[in-house]
């Protein structure tokens, strides 16, 4: 029992045991240990065990086990060497950074997938949270210049959404100070405010979002542009209130840079004829009202909006159903003026 207690082969199997005891009940609440202490765990381990097979070279007189335990020390140590070698170049960086005055843990492969760049929770300097919050993806070095799109995930790790901010956290952060609401904005409830979103070139960004709601089922929404990659973004609205109020559920899409629509179902829903239809043809800077010309079937009292114009090759195209009979028939609209007239 005495040399059992004095080997240090022993100490490194205790050490094992709490290691995995500790990693299962971390593991279970969503935990995990560092990088780093992964690692120095690793190295104490195998150091016991050099120093097991040391002692026993150290004890046994005999010329073969003396041989067979040198040969087994040259080996371990290899491998050591080349794990620390192979965990540094293979593993990951994690850094403590604070994102929305909450403290994090930003982790970058150094080998792999070097275009992204992993967030975390930090619990402390030992441990950290295992489940994925925000992914952030670069075009091909980490590099403000080439970031691509933002990923966010609530607790259980399901996707929330995607966004082409850099900064949404500040955003968040600069609009409830505005605001007086200091930190009562989340940001799921954030980006569940986006209408939508498109990315149109390295640089320029348009997304339409959601800032207050309005009385009889309305939103007041506002059309911001980033030409920065996502670094910021500001109203570009020029009417005079800066903002438009539309029926909540409209669908608003951009085919480009400059066309965009916004198709208000109305209060009484989609077996309505459609509210408000509305084109910009500047960016988002201004919208006016879609004309639209059905010819062939008289002075009709009612037809249908089947979705949001698209461009079908070079041309802008948007589908109606118009009655015709007893049935509906399906008809394509052409717009020759960036969406501001469809006609057949």
């Amino acid at each position: 029992m005495k040399n059992l207690l004095k080997s240090p082969l022993f100490y490194g199997v205790i050490y094992v045991i709490l290691y995995f005891i500790g990693y299962l009940v971390l593991a279970h609440y969503n935990y995990t240990y560092f990088g780093i202490i992964k690692l120095v765990s690793i190295i104490i381990i195998l150091i016991t065990i050099v120093l097991g097979i040391v002692s026993i070279y150290k004890t046994k007189k005999e010329a073969k086990i003396k041989l067979f335990t040198s040969y087994l020390f040259i080996e371990i140590v290899t491998v050591i060497l080349l794990f620390l070698i192979l965990g540094y170049f293979l593993g990951d960086s994690e850094n403590k950074v604070t994102l929305y005055n909450k403290k994090m843990v930003e982790t970058r492969s150094r080998f792999l997938n070097r275009d992204t760049v992993l967030y975390y929770d930090y619990i402390n300097p030992f441990v950290r949270g295992n489940i994925l919050k925000k992914k952030m993806y670069y075009d091909k070095n980490i590099s403000k210049k080439n970031y691509s799109m933002t990923e966010f995930f609530d607790d259980e790790g399901n996707l929330i959404n995607y966004t082409y901010s850099q900064n949404i956290e500040e955003e968040i952060e600069v609009m409830d100070v505005k605001n007086g609401s200091y930190g009562s904005t989340t940001i799921k409830s954030f980006l569940s405010s986006i209408l939508d979103e498109n990315r149109f070139n390295k640089t320029d960004i348009i997304r339409v979002r959601i800032i207050d709601t309005a009385l009889a089922g309305k939103d007041v929404i506002v059309v911001e542009k980033s030409t920065d990659n996502g670094l910021s973004f500001k109203n570009i609205l020029k009417n005079e209130d800066k903002y438009l109020i539309v029926n909540r559920g409209c669908d608003v899409t951009f085919v480009n840079e400059n066309i965009g629509f916004i198709f208000d179902l109305g209060l009484l829903g989609k077996d309505d004829r459609y509210k408000k239809f509305l084109v910009t043809t500047d960016g988002g800077k201004s919208f006016s009202d879609v004309s639209i010309t059905i010819n062939g079937y008289g002075s009709l009292d009612y037809y249908y909006i089947n979705n949001t114009p698209r461009l079908k090759g070079d041309k802008l195209v948007l589908d109606v159903s118009v009655p015709d009979g007893n049935d509906l028939k399906d008809i394509e609209l052409v717009s020759n003026d960036d969406g501001l007239t469809f006609s057949n």
